[in-house]
């Protein structure tokens, strides 16, 4: 892994200057792969798709910068939010208004497995509160409904939202010959009958 000069962006609220990571190379060495479709690699960190202004607090999406990058310096900042950052962005950049839908569906993406990383992923057993719960059934609606094609994940996506019946369907009719993918359809369906919404690690 190897990184390169720092990365700069500027708030388009406020003009204040963030330098981020850049990186040159890396690899997916001791990567692992969530059943959200998350993957999380030590050896290729990404910076956040979308990055909150340390001096305002105002919420932006990088891929709408210029690219510009530091002579001498190298950040080793991602920019990554928590969950309650990542709701307050997706607020705030609904209201604005996206550029297209693919935008969205990226911002939406974060939001969902912002929401896994907060309440499953850290192993603290937080409590969900039920206004975090209807925003993730609608939001992982949304992303059923324009985003995701194959079956297995969309069975995932209903459990994880907790329409268990549905998800039960789903996999129902789908027929695989991938041992591989035999197995994961398993661990779904046994969370499934035991009607868990959690997410976990494919091994």
């Amino acid at each position: 892994m190897n990184f390169g000069n720092s990365r700069i962006l500027i708030c388009p609220f406020c003009g204040k200057k963030k330098e981020i990571m850049s990186l040159l190379s890396g690899n997916t060495f001791r990567a692992e792969m969530w059943s959200d479709n998350k993957q999380i690699a030590p050896m290729l960190p990404e910076i956040s798709y979308v990055q909150r202004c340390p001096q305002c607090g105002k919420y932006y999406i990088t891929e709408r910068q210029e690219l510009k990058y530091a002579k001498d310096s190298c950040s080793f900042d991602q920019g990554l939010l928590s969950y309650p950052e990542m709701k307050e962005a997706f607020i705030q950049l609904s209201e604005e208004g996206f550029v297209n839908e693919e935008e969205e569906t990226k911002v939406r993406m974060m939001l969902h497995h912002a929401y896994n990383d907060y309440y499953y992923r850290s192993y603290d057993n937080k409590e969900i509160n039920a206004e975090d719960k209807t925003l993730f059934h609608e939001n992982g609606s949304w992303l059923i409904d324009n985003l995701i094609t194959d079956n297995v994940l969309k069975a995932e996506f209903y459990r994880e939202i907790g329409e268990f019946e549905v998800a039960h369907d789903i996999l129902e009719s789908v027929e695989v010959e991938d041992e591989f993918l035999k197995r994961i359809m398993t661990q779904i369906q046994e969370r499934v009958q035991n009607n868990d919404c959690r997410v976990f690690k494919i091994q």
